[in-house]
Parts: C-alpha cells; sequence; structure tokens
C-alpha cells in the first residue's frame, strides 16, 4: 500500500496540469525553496484516521494530504484554473475535497500561495 503522498502526486502528474511546473511529497528540496518562476506543488501527510469497524478491528484507513501550492510570480495560467483543475483532477480519483484555506502571501518571494486538504479512504487487506 502505497503513502497518501504518492497517492496524490500520481493524481496531479496523471491529470498533467497546466500551469503547474513540479510535484513534490514530504518537502521541497533545497535548490526549489526560492525558486519562484515555476508554480511548484508539495504535498505532506496530515492525518490518517481507522474506521469501517468490524470484529473488533479496523478495516479502512482515512488518510488526509495537505496540498500546497506555491504560483510562480507570474503564472502562465489562471490562479482559479489551475485550482478547478486539482479539485477535478481528485475528484476524479475518488478523493474527497476537504478544506481549502484562502490565499496568502508571501512578503519575501511575493508569491501567492494556498493550501488545500484532500481525504481518500482505502481498505485494508489483512
Amino acid at each position: 500500500m502505497a503513502l497518501a503522498v504518492v497517492d496524490a502526486k500520481d493524481v496531479i502528474e496523471t491529470a498533467e496540469i497546466d500551469g503547474i511546473d513540479a510535484v513534490y511529497t514530504i518537502n521541497l528540496p533545497a535548490e526549489e525553496v526560492e525558486n519562484v518562476n515555476q508554480t511548484l506543488v508539495l504535498i505532506t501527510d496530515a492525518n490518517t484516521n481507522l474506521g469501517g469497524y468490524g470484529s473488533n478491528r479496523f478495516n479502512t484507513l482515512r488518510q488526509e494530504v495537505e496540498v500546497q501550492v506555491f504560483y510562480a510570480l507570474h503564472p502562465s495560467v489562471s490562479v482559479d484554473d489551475v485550482e478547478v483543475s486539482l479539485y477535478r483532477a481528485f475528484e476524479n480519483a475518488g478523493w474527497e475535497i476537504g478544506e481549502t484555506h484562502g490565499h496568502t502571501y508571501d512578503p519575501e518571494t511575493h508569491q501567492l500561495t494556498v493550501t488545500m486538504y484532500l481525504y481518500q479512504t482505502k481498505v485494508v487487506n489483512d
């Protein structure tokens, strides 16, 4: 069973969303931290809840990931188009769309960012 962050990265990369230049999991590589010329996505684990109890055992994992989008200073595609494409990609892959926190502006890099939360439920086979 793959980590939820790997599954989420696969969703985004398979969708080939116009305006997203690179997708990373767990952390941004050091060489990308100051990159303001590309739109980058960082996916991290947020939470896992056990569920689907039967016979005193859990049978499902509800996995939550945090998806942060760091927009290029001059994005080639509108922010709304990128975000709607992300929502649709996850929706089509069977994920649940959770909260999306408002856009924030980084005063040091002048980048616009957004953070969203997405959920998937996996059946545990053992």
